[in-house]
Parts: C-alpha cells; structure tokens; sequence
C-alpha cells in the first residue's frame, strides 16, 4: 500500500526526531530554550496534584467561569483530571493554575458551533466574561478544516478579531476513532461498492475512509441523497455516536439510484452497512449486534488525529494568563496521567462523572483507553478504543516546534482540506491556510517558563 503524504510526512518527522536525538544538535531560538523538555516532559516530576484533593467540591469560584464544551473522547483524561470534576474543584491543576474551568459535554460539532458563537457576540456586545456559550471547544485536529469555516465564515461579521483559533492539543485518537464494516470488505475492499455508511462527512473519520477508498480504488458517492452501486454511500450524521445508534436501530431509507452521479429514474431502499464512529459507538455496535470490524483506524494513522482546542481570538488575547493556564494544567494533568496508576483511575472516575453515560463507569474509560480486542455479538474479534493524552512536549512535536520535527498538525489539516476540495469544491471554497486559524504563541510561551535556565 502506498503512503499517503501525511503517511510520508510522518516517517520524515521521526526520522528527523531520530536523528536530532542522536547527533544532539538543537536549533537556535526558542527550539534551544525548549529541547529539553523532549527530555523531562513525561517524567513523574511535574507539580503534583493529589487525586484525593479533587474531591467534586468547587474550588475557585471566585474567579470567572471559563466554558469548555468538548465531546466524549478518552484523549480528553489530561483535561478532566486537571479539572477534577465537572467543575474546577478544590487541590486540582485547573484552580492551581488559576483558572475556574467548566466542562459541559457536546457530542455535536454544530452545537459547539453556536456556543462559540454565542460567545463571541456577547463578548463583541462588551461582556468580557459572557455567561452564554462556551470559550473553548475541542475537536478532531484533522476536522478543523470544515468547523473552522463553518464558523469563522459567521464571526467575521462580527469583526476579525473575534475568529476562532488552534491553540493546542490535549492528546490523541489512537484506535479510538474508526471504520467499521463488514468483514468482507477488509479481504476485499471492492465488495464495499454499494454499501451505505452513517458518518459525519468532512470530518477526521470520513478522511480516513477517503484515504481507503483511494488506496484500493473504490468510489465515493458524496451526494448523501443517491445511492450509487458501483461506489461507498453516505447516511449523514451530528455526529460519530449517532452514526452508531442508527447502525443499531436498523436504519433504512429510500434513495434515488444513480450511476456517477447521473439519475437512472429507480429508486431504492438502502440500509446502513457500515459506521464511522468513535468509542462509547464502537463498544455499543459490538456489544449490541455486532457484525462490523474496524476497516482502518486511527491506530493505523497515529498521527492522524489530535484532539485540538479552539477559542475566541480576541478573548484569548486579552486574557492570556487565564488559556496559559488552562493549556499548563491540561499538560500537566496529562503527564500524570501518563505515569501514575492512581491518577490514572482518578482520571477515570472523572470521565464516569463528567461523561454521564449509562453503563460506561470508571472501569469502562480505564478499559478503553489503552484499547482491546473482544469478541463481539456475532462472535467476531473487534478492536475497541484507543487513545492517548498528550503533554507539553507532544504539543511541541504536534505543531513543529521542537528540534527537528515538523507540524503534523498541518500536514493532517491540509489533507482532509484537499480531501473536501475533491469531493465537495462548492462547499469547500474560502477554507483558511493553516497559518490563519493556528496560535502557537501559548504553547511557545508556556515552553520558555518551563525550560531550565542555561
């Protein structure tokens, strides 16, 4: 199978890595202030927050409340310990860091859309801490493409300050994220032709999907109104768990067939074959009916998929302690969730808290994080879960600022960008270069403190 660029880019990046840490020579700048953190960042020697400290109990409501919708994802472990609790609570990274955080749950990418802005209008209106909306939102890195237009296209009235930016990532999809289809398809990719898919188009698991279908020459239908026997079809959903809920409510709808995109005047019904989702929906698919295996996922493409988190331009400069902050706990809380057990569980328990899902308690997120194989309904071997945090160093790796890596957040970006140019040029036109809608000035600040002195 050949590379794709981002395959290739990836490959580059680690054996530049490979090579800086062997030669030891650094850049000049700030990669000289920062490479030792490549070194340190993981180590268990970060400020320590205890687990037994974020008891649930509120702990610095005296600050303004900062909102951050994110969805349900276990690369998020580093943010929900740092905040200990729906609510920044008392001894947590997030109250240490002097930042009143609020985590709400969205599982929408549209939902999240109209809380930044809500956000934003208030803030325009001169509320410097709106009560409405959400300051932050975090998504699928290699999704920004399509959220960032669909938003930024609507702040710009407002002003060009009040755009929304990248600003840093709290981990990755490392399996977690996938497609699932029949186990045919794997043997023989052809024999998905005609088969219709629920998925979330122009997002990070439709990508990959995209990358499949092009790597075994199959056809994607984009119209999600036909269907099209000689491509793959699309069933489009909110979002990744709902394409999951419909795969096991056996959702059926009549379409109109075509043959490239041309009306042959029939008309069929059509049922859902396959998902592209994301755990709780690949754990419910499985334990529920069953019959689908992971096709390609963000296991095979490790780099793919960062969960990256946007705010208000014009409010993040002008409250650049409180995102530092907010970004130093969030590393940190990831670190310790990398190398402490307990705090690990902790982390856990939080997600039972925060996440509110039935029957996924402290024991599921644990279980699911790291990833499993299990035997499905059917009696198939499945590949669940899968994530990983991320810390102060990763981000530097992520975005190209330590020594001799490139930004893989950029790479990752770009494609899905040209993906969407290929498939939907109508919807496509105006998406902003990467260099409009990523800040790395709060990573690099956060960088410099943290670097030993010479």
């Amino acid at each position: 199978m050949q590379l794709t660029l981002l395959g290739k880019l990836i490959v580059v990046a680690a054996l530049l890595t490979a090579a800086y840490f062997s030669i030891r020579r650094f850049a000049p700048g700030l990669k000289d202030e920062i490479a030792p953190l490549l070194e340190r960042a993981d180590r268990p020697d970060l400020p320590q927050a205890s687990p037994a400290a974020a008891d649930g109990t509120p702990g610095c409501l005296d600050l303004p409340e900062v909102r951050f919708f994110h969805p349900t994802w276990n690369a998020q472990m580093g943010i929900l310990f740092a905040a200990g609790g729906k609510q920044a609570t008392k001894g947590s990274l997030m109250c240490r860091n002097g930042v009143n955080l609020k985590l709400v749950r969205e599982d929408h990418a549209i939902d999240m859309q109209e809380a930044l802005f809500a956000f934003a209008t208030a803030l325009e209106r001169g509320d410097p801490h709106p009560d409405e909306g959400a300051a932050f939102v975090a998504i699928s890195g290699d999704g920004a493409a399509a959220f960032l237009k669909g938003i930024n296209d609507r702040l710009r009235r407002l002003g060009p300050e009040y755009q929304v930016r990248v600003v840093g990532s709290a981990g990755y999809s490392r399996g977690e994220d996938k497609f699932m289809g029949l186990p045919a398809w794997k043997e023989t990719p052809a024999s998905s032709r005609g088969a219709l898919v629920a998925g979330v188009p122009r997002e990070g698991g439709w990508n990959l999907v995209q990358e499949w279908l092009g790597d075994n020459a199959v056809c994607n239908n984009p119209d999600e109104r036909t269907w099209d026997p000689n491509c793959l079809n699309w069933l489009r959903v909110l979002s990744p768990l709902d394409a999951a809920g419909l795969y096991l409510a056996e959702y059926c709808e009549v379409r109109a067939v075509v043959n490239q995109g041309q009306p042959v005047g029939e008309r069929r019904k059509v049922c859902i074959d396959g998902v592209v989702t994301r755990t709780l929906g690949d754990v419910n698919v499985a334990q529920q009916k069953g019959g689908l295996v992971s096709i390609v996922s963000t296991g095979e493409h490790s780099s793919q998929m960062p969960n990256v988190i946007i705010g208000i331009d014009r409010w993040m400069r002008d409250h650049r302690a409180t995102v530092e902050g907010m970004l130093t706990a969030i590393f940190e809380g990831s670190a310790q969730v990398r190398v402490n057990g307990e705090v690990f569980h902790r982390a856990s328990e939080i997600s039972a808290e925060v996440y509110q899902e039935e029957g996924a308690d402290t024991n599921y997120w644990l279980r699911y994080y790291n990833g499993v194989t299990e035997r499905d309904r059917k009696g198939l071997n499945v590949v669940l879960g899968g994530s990983a945090v991320s810390t102060l160093a990763d981000n530097l790796e992520l975005f190209g600022l330590a020594p001799g890596s490139l930004n893989l957040f950029d790479a990752a970006y770009t494609e899905l960008r040209k993906a969407v140019v290929e498939q939907y040029p109508d919807l496509a036109s105006g998406y902003q270069p990467v260099n409009e809608i990523l800040d790395t000035s709060y990573v690099e600040a956060i960088a410099k403190r943290a670097a030993p002195p010479d």
